[in-house]
């Protein structure tokens, strides 16, 4: 964008993006992202497409100028100064950031150029949420997790454009617009020169997986939750089964075998510290573009078939089922319910509803609410009113909450939070912690869960968790395998 209708956009704005373009047909975020990032450094790389008629990104960021760790009600920051742990409120933590670096929203570019990426786990709900207890923590997991970059490589799938952005404060803007051009022009060649593949870090599989809860175990959960649905407790409930194992190395690798393998509108991998995670994820929790916001609640689950009549036979099954009918129904109702909190008053509806989704291994319903954020509200209150989201935890939401803390007696971590972005402009982008893999330390988590009815069958539910994990895990032991043979 020229200099003189980026200096009238950022009029009012403590800061503007400056960019830079150009086309790259053979773009390789994986490789990219490999050759960039060092072996300890906090790294980021998200490709989101969540509709088949928005434009697919992905977002590559290796260099943060802060992060952020929240655990147990503490922050700890670390920057260019130091390392400093403070006790506070992490959502007015947030939006200091995100106000004290706001941009205008330039519909041209990318949604995001500059920001906070990182996470929330599930069991950060219990700070917006009072009655819901603390749980066991023995792999001692963060509630939350961000990086904040300043400069940030975007590629629109579609068009086959990258975008090198460049945050500077508006006052320093016309001084700095020259040099950040020079800046930029330097990462272009970086940017080029690295994109090819390299080897990848060494991944080594060290144990079998374990289940937490074995068949006989898992049932007698479902017994318990299913007589909390007798007594008028909940609906619903999402009972889920982690299985973890040891390994060494680095998680890295698992993003070619998983993104090739299991493709979906969401792929990621994240990195800070000890804790690293990769996921290939369905589903929506919330993303905003401009005023509008999106939930994409998915739930109702069939395996896929292992021929095209069996495929199309259980597709037949999955959307005739009264049971599974009547639990996406539910869950829809949830996310009309979370989106209105923020909302316009009369803006919220459901614009498609039980879509058929295929996945490598599984099959989803699929519907989309949307609606029109109300003024005044923050782009971390928007994340926070809808997660967790009700397909993975339950109905009435908070009391599910409460029986799954209960029930499954330790954090859940990421699985059931959401990753994602929050762009400086207000844009936002998160997806469901699912189908995903996250180690701390050493210690490897897949983590997948079934959702439990009245008239769920225990060895059925058993089944659905196992699905759901199924192309995660044998991705792991793929690439476990092509690292023995190396």
């Amino acid at each position: 964008m020229e200099i003189e209708k980026l200096q009238q956009s950022s009029i009012g704005y403590p800061a503007v993006p400056i960019t830079l373009e150009f086309k790259m047909a053979d773009f390789d975020p994986v490789a990219l992202t490999n050759n960039l990032k060092s072996d300890i450094g906090p790294c980021f790389l998200f490709t989101g497409h969540p509709k088949p008629d928005e434009d697919g990104y992905s977002f590559i960021g290796v260099d943060p100028v802060e992060s952020l760790s929240y655990r147990n009600g503490q922050l700890t920051i670390q920057n260019v100064s130091g390392i400093k742990k403070i006790d506070t409120n992490l959502k007015n933590y947030l939006e200091k950031l995100l106000n004290k670096f706001k941009t205008p929203r330039l519909p041209s570019l990318p949604p995001f150029l500059g920001g906070l990426a990182g996470y929330f786990a599930y069991d950060y709900a219990r700070f917006a949420e009072t009655s819901l207890s603390e749980v066991a923590d023995p792999d001692e997991l963060n509630d939350a997790d961000f990086l904040l970059f300043d400069k940030v490589i975007a590629y629109d799938h579609k068009t086959q454009t990258v975008t090198l952005s460049k945050i500077v404060p508006t006052e320093n803007f016309t001084g700095d617009f020259q040099a950040t051009q020079r800046e930029l022009s330097e990462f272009k060649q970086l940017v080029i020169n690295n994109n090819y593949q390299s080897t990848l870090p060494n991944f080594e599989l060290r144990s079998d997986f374990k289940l937490k809860f074995d068949a006989q175990e898992f049932a007698e959960k479902v017994s318990e939750t299913k007589q909390h649905i007798v007594d008028g407790d909940i609906f619903q409930l999402i009972l889920s089964n982690p299985q973890s194992a040891q390994m060494s190395g680095s998680l890295f690798p698992l993003t070619k075998t998983l993104f090739h393998d299991s493709p979906a509108p969401y792929q990621f991998y994240y990195q800070h510290g000890n804790f690293e995670t990769v996921g290939s994820s369905p589903e929506t929790l919330i993303a905003k573009h401009g005023q509008k916001l999106f939930t994409y609640p998915l739930a109702g689950t069939r395996r896929r078939g292992k021929t095209d009549i069996e495929d199309q036979r259980l597709a037949y099954e999955l959307t005739h089922s009264p049971k599974e009918v009547a639990e996406h129904n539910m869950l829809i109702d949830l996310g009309r319910n979370d989106l209105g909190k923020i909302s316009q008053f009369g803006t919220v509806e459901v614009t498609q509803t039980r879509k058929l989704r295929y996945f490598s291994n599984v099959m989803h319903m699929g519907s989309t609410v949307e609606s029109q954020v109300a003024k005044n509200v923050t782009p971390v209150q928007i994340v926070e009113s809808l997660m967790p989201a009700g397909t993975l935890s339950g109905a009435p939401k908070i009391r599910a909450m409460q029986l799954i803390s209960d029930l499954e007696k330790q954090k859940r971590g990421i699985y059931g939070g959401c990753l994602g972005y929050f762009d400086f402009s207000g844009e936002l982008d998160f997806c469901i912690g699912i189908r995903l893999a996250y180690r701390q330390n050493n210690h490897l988590v897949v983590h997948s869960g079934a959702g439990i009815v009245a008239d769920s069958v225990a060895k059925n539910e058993y089944q659905e968790f196992n699905n759901k994990a199924k192309n995660v895990i044998d991705a792991i032991q793929k690439l476990q395998a092509s690292e023995v043979i190396k």
